[in-house]
């Protein structure tokens, strides 16, 4: 009886081991989009301040959130070039986030740079239209970009009337990146009214 049950068991670990030696290895995730958030924890190393850990907030093409997790094994691309994490600033394109989806741990991350903003001889009064690259409601600031290679920065007021894509009243909290908007601006510095437009 003992010799039965001793075979059994050790059928029963050889169909386990097998089991779990053809267990498929999780397959990467692949999303773009865009960064709404990005920080990173350094700690002092002995040839100066080394980067440890960074959270990455973004939205997919499909403006879905997505939380990441950046390590020191996380290759960053920057146009093309090897970079660092501190390159995922607000707004910025990702081209590829490649992640385990378990764990969120990022593997790779390409990015492509935010244009600069236009210089002030740029500014002009009036309607321009874009999408929104940044925004800063504590500051009072949005950025827009209005051309492959063109921003404009806006403050925004207590004079700022902000429209929904029906005209209806919305916070400025409402105001998200990637969002096609019209701004109005008396003088090219303020923004008079931002209307959310629905995306081309």
């Amino acid at each position: 009886m003992s010799r039965l049950l001793g075979a059994a068991a050790c059928v029963l670990l050889t169909l386990s081991t097998a089991a779990a030696e053809t267990k498929p290895k999780v397959q990467p995730t692949r999303l773009a989009g865009k960064v709404v958030k990005s920080s990173s924890k350094i700690a002092p190393g002995a040839d100066g301040p080394v980067f440890r850990e960074g959270r990455l907030s973004m939205i997919d093409k499909n403006d879905r959130p997505e939380e990441l997790k950046a390590t020191p094994r996380t290759k960053v691309t920057l146009d093309g070039k090897p970079s660092q994490f501190k390159a995922a600033l607000p707004g910025t394109v990702i081209l590829r986030a490649l992640y385990d989806p378990n764990t969120k741990e990022l593997l790779a991350l390409d990015l492509k740079s935010v244009p600069r903003p236009e210089a002030p001889i740029g500014e002009a009064p009036g309607v321009a239209w874009g999408e929104i690259a940044d925004t800063d409601v504590l500051k009072g600031r949005l950025s827009v970009r209005t051309g492959p290679q063109s921003v404009r920065e806006y403050a925004l007021t207590d004079q700022t009337s902000i429209l929904s894509k029906d005209g209806a009243p919305i916070a400025a909290e409402a105001l998200k990146i990637g969002d096609a908007v019209e701004v109005d601006s008396k003088d090219g510095k303020a923004a008079s009214t931002v209307h959310v437009r629905p995306t081309p």
